[in-house]
């Protein structure tokens, strides 16, 4: 009877041992579940990851736009190259021409200084042919008054030509004596009191030349 109550007891135990070993991986699984729950530090540093993805991002949209204004900035640059080599190109195109214009207006202006007298002198030419006529006559004649006659015409052809270039004489006897285009060179008693401050002779003739005296008539004063 004993033996069948220790065996009965035996049974029990082993029952509760099992019972026991059946609930304690239960436990387990249940604080190994507790531990797979997130915990506070852990969503911290999910934020902090998340975070990071975002600035990532950020930053790429960023460089985009850099890229983006780098590249108009490129082409401004460009176009600011080639305007400026447009200009320079300008600039020394306006210098070329503006040096050939100064020389040609140098040239010009020396040439004109050098031929100055071009017309004068074309002017004189028949005044030239009218004096070799006038020489070959008189070696061909004796006859004074033609001789007279050949050298009033070149006189007159003379005074002819230099009037149209500007150039008129003075005329100066009997009139009254003026230092602005007379130069007395000496004097005259003279017995008629109406001459004296007149001009009795005429020395050297003076000119004008549009209207200014180029030289002075020398002459002799009456007193």
């Amino acid at each position: 009877m004993k033996e069948e109550m220790k065996d009965h007891e035996v049974e029990n135990n082993q029952s509760q041992t099992e019972t026991q070993t059946t609930e304690n991986p239960v436990i387990e699984n249940e604080i190994m579940t507790d531990e797979s729950i997130p915990t506070p530090e852990d969503n911290e540093d999910l934020d902090s990851h998340e975070s990071d993805n975002q600035q990532l991002d950020e930053s790429f949209a960023t460089i985009d736009d850099a890229i983006k204004v780098i590249a108009e900035l490129q082409m401004k640059l460009r176009s600011a190259h080639k305007e400026a080599e447009d200009q320079k190109d300008k600039v020394l195109r306006l210098q070329a021409d503006f040096d050939n214009f100064r020389k040609r207006k140098a040239k010009e202006q020396t040439d004109t200084v050098r031929f100055a007298n071009q017309e004068l002198l074309l002017n004189l030419l028949p005044v030239l042919d009218n004096f070799s006529r006038t020489l070959d006559a008189i070696e061909k004649t004796d006859n004074l008054t033609a001789i007279k006659e050949g050298i009033g015409l070149v006189d007159n052809s003379m005074r002819l030509q230099l009037s149209k270039i500007g150039l008129e004489p003075i005329e100066c006897v009997g009139k009254p004596f003026d230092s602005e285009i007379h130069e007395a060179i000496s004097s005259f008693e003279v017995e008629d009191e109406s001459r004296k401050g007149l001009i009795i002779d005429e020395v050297e003739k003076g000119y004008r030349y549009r209207d200014k005296v180029i030289r002075f008539s020398k002459v002799i004063v009456g007193e």
